[in-house]
């Protein structure tokens, strides 16, 4: 039998660890190949390489990000003549999907697929129907979900240094899991459905750990679903990677509140934080919400450790969720102007997406949800939050993502509710996502900019663009175009200039590759100088104070 494994990968830089353990079990009796797509891939191109690939049976991993595309891909197959069986697996598909029979797939894999996958593949071969335990199909439609022995996967060839992968290996993410499952039962998530933790052995780990030392991976990211549930362990296995993967920047989620000390203190005083992120899902500090999701999260803790972390120059990506039940949306300011304060790298603003199988889809009606019917099922409407606060939201999100995250506009967001201009930094981010979501298409990065200036009309205009240059000149490896009227007289120029020249910076540069514009820094205004290098380098920066009687290099 010839089985074809394959999917529809964000990006290049992602590889489906799912299908390498299924490719790992394969039985010697199939024929199988594996081949990756991303979403930018040509469907059409697809198609064709589906169907002129004369196989008996593909297999499609399938998520909420890629559910839509890989529809459309099965459909164009089925009307281009491929009359091969065709059989979906994955998180999309393994709860209230049996439509999908009707839609072109004749099996959905539902669980864990690593024995239940050949199993049909098997059935096939013996052109028999019977049922099989994890796998849905109109015959037999069965709802029971598989699990894998994890004893079982370890004495299968590992599925994160195949030979397929070593070309590339430094230019892709490794997804790495130690467990499977999750101890908690947070209502929204589908990990809630099954609350069992199972975890490899802790010699199978270092064994793969010690294996990725010597690889040209860079970037790890863990699958588990709380890296530090077992806390002995969690310290066991970091401690491996913080001693041995000197090449390695390793992401995990980790429940926060429930983080040991000694693992905290481990991460605070002998972990190099440059090589370890954390994902930390806080999604409300409400109370009410909390208990209605089925979330135990102790709050004051929660934010002691985000604090910590943060001050021990800790990678941090924080999440919220917008829309959870008794969720309005000045609880959820609160929620965020609290974590925001804590100072983690990352802020992520979710809107709720009502999954398939989970308790809290099952509870919609009680919370008036609203969400769209077809993937990612984001919600639009509930009992506590209308359309246009959500979509607020949304905004605030975007501008959250691309003036803070992206760390455009840090220095001048940090400044401003510093200095009290602006109270919330919520009301902030919103102001901005308004703004930005009606900027040009495409816009030039002085448009991004202007923006700011724009929805903040009430501040002293100059204030704001002494604080923007100090971003917007950041990383810039030629002069970029002024996005504002707010200039250096000539006056304070050429004063500027001799001032610099007494520091030692040459004539030359000054008259050919100089930038001056209006800065701030240390509680001062002033001046920012720029010198762009004559060579494709950043270029470096100096602060001038008002009167022009002193110079320093400027460095965040």
């Amino acid at each position: 039998m010839k089985v074809l494994l394959t999917t529809l990968n964000a990006k290049y830089i992602h590889k489906n660890l799912a299908l390498r353990w299924i490719f790992q079990a394969r039985p010697n009796d199939c024929h199988v190949q594996l081949h990756e797509y991303t979403l930018k891939d040509d469907e059409n191109r697809i198609v064709l390489e589906l169907v002129e690939g004369d196989y008996d049976l593909i297999c499609f991993s399938v998520y909420i990000w890629n559910i839509d595309p890989i529809l459309s891909i099965v459909a164009k197959c089925r009307s281009c003549g491929l009359t091969c069986k065709i059989l979906a697996g994955g998180p999309e598909v393994s709860y209230e999907s049996s439509d999908l029979l009707e839609r072109g797939f004749d099996a959905l894999s539902l669980g864990e697929g690593e024995e239940s996958v050949w199993e049909y593949a098997h059935m096939l071969i013996k052109k028999q129907s019977y049922e099989i335990s994890g796998v849905m199909t109109k015959e037999h439609p069965n709802q029971t979900l598989r699990k894998t022995s994890l004893a079982f996967l370890e004495t299968l060839d590992d599925p994160y240094f195949m030979d397929m992968d070593k070309e590339d290996m430094g230019q892709r993410y490794l997804y790495l899991e130690t467990s499977r499952g999750c101890p908690y039962g947070c209502e929204y998530c589908l990990s809630s459905t099954d609350r069992s933790l199972r975890m490899f052995s802790l010699p199978y780990v270092l064994i793969l750990l010690e294996k990725l030392s010597k690889s040209e991976v860079k970037q790890v990211k863990l699958l588990d679903r709380t890296f530090n549930a077992d806390p002995n362990r969690a310290l066991q296995i970091a401690r491996f990677m913080n001693e041995h993967c000197k090449k390695q920047i390793f992401q995990f989620e980790v429940v926060a509140e429930t983080l040991s000390e000694e693992l905290l203190v481990f991460f605070e005083t002998e972990a190099d934080p440059k090589r370890f992120r954390f994902e930390i899902g806080v999604q409300s500090f409400h109370e009410p919400t909390l208990k209605a999701v089925g979330r135990i999260q102790n709050n004051a803790r929660l934010q002691e450790v985000i604090t910590r972390l943060s001050n021990a120059n800790v990678v941090l990506h924080v999440d919220l969720i917008a829309g959870l039940p008794y969720e309005d949306k000045r609880t959820f300011q609160h929620s965020f102007d609290t974590l925001f304060a804590l100072g983690a790298s990352e802020l992520q603003l979710g809107i709720l997406k009502v999954l398939k199988g989970t308790a809290l889809k099952k509870k919609q009606e009680d919370f008036g949800f609203v969400y769209d019917e077809h993937a990612p099922y984001a919600i639009r409407k509930t009992n506590w939050l209308d359309t246009l606060e959500l979509s607020s939201i949304e905004q605030c999100a975007t501008a959250v993502e691309k003036y803070w995250n992206k760390g455009a506009c840090r220095f001048t967001i940090q400044t401003m509710l510093a200095k009290g201009w602006c109270d919330s930094a919520f009301v902030l981010f919103e102001r901005l996502g308004e703004a930005y979501a009606k900027l040009p298409r495409p816009y030039a990065p002085q448009h991004f900019y202007q923006a700011f200036v724009t929805v903040f009309k009430e501040l002293d205009a100059h204030h704001l663009i002494s604080c923007l240059n100090m971003d917007y000149y950041r990383n810039k490896k030629q002069r970029p175009p002024h996005f504002h009227e707010d200039k250096c007289t000539k006056k304070e120029r050429t004063k500027i200039k001799e001032l610099a020249k007494a520091f030692g910076i040459a004539s030359f540069d000054l008259d050919h590759y100089a930038d001056m514009v209006y800065g701030y820094d240390s509680h001062q205004y002033g001046f920012l100088l720029i010198i762009y290098p004559h060579h494709e380098q950043i270029g470096k920066r100096w602060f001038v104070n008002e009167s022009i009687t002193e110079i320093k290099e400027w460095k965040e």
